[in-house]
């Protein structure tokens, strides 16, 4: 009888999750088949490459159907609060990326900037945790970034 009532709870939850229009995000839609990348962070450059790879687009260095250039990339933190004793108890961290892409006619967009900011509080008692989470929020902020780039670049003519 216990299973009958999980698996009747179950099938609420699926139907309930279905009928909400939920999907997975899934791979960006890119309408091209390759492209080559010039300039940018090593890792910056590094998680383009695997995001463009995982949609099936060639990187190449060369003759490619659309060229990237990343003229900045850069990463800064802020304090944004101290304790009372004068410790850092929040940053502010921001991720900016300024880039241009050669257009079908052969001449280069107007440089693009992204930027996006996040908040995070810091703990001295907990250094090994935090420099953790702030490796991942960088790594959140590069993504969020890279999706902006892709559907741009896309979207060009």
């Amino acid at each position: 009888m216990k299973k009958f009532y999980s698996f009747i709870l179950l099938l609420l939850l699926t139907v309930n999750i279905i009928s909400c229009g939920y999907q997975l995000r899934g791979t960006d839609e890119i309408k091209f088949k390759s492209i080559s990348i010039a300039g940018g962070s090593a890792s910056f450059t590094k998680i383009l490459k695997k995001k463009f790879k995982q949609a099936g687009v060639k990187i190449e260095s060369g003759n490619a159907e659309k060229n990237l250039e990343i003229i900045t990339d850069t990463y800064s933190k802020q304090i944004l609060s101290l304790s009372s004793d004068g410790k850092v108890k929040e940053y502010k961290m921001k991720y900016k990326v300024s880039f241009r892409f050669k257009l079908k006619r052969g001449e280069w967009s107007a440089p693009i900037n992204i930027e996006t900011n996040r908040d995070y509080t810091y703990d001295d008692k907990n250094i090994i945790a935090k420099t953790e989470e702030e490796y991942r929020i960088i790594k959140g902020m590069q993504e969020q970034i890279i999706r902006s780039m892709t559907t741009q670049i896309s979207l060009s003519n």
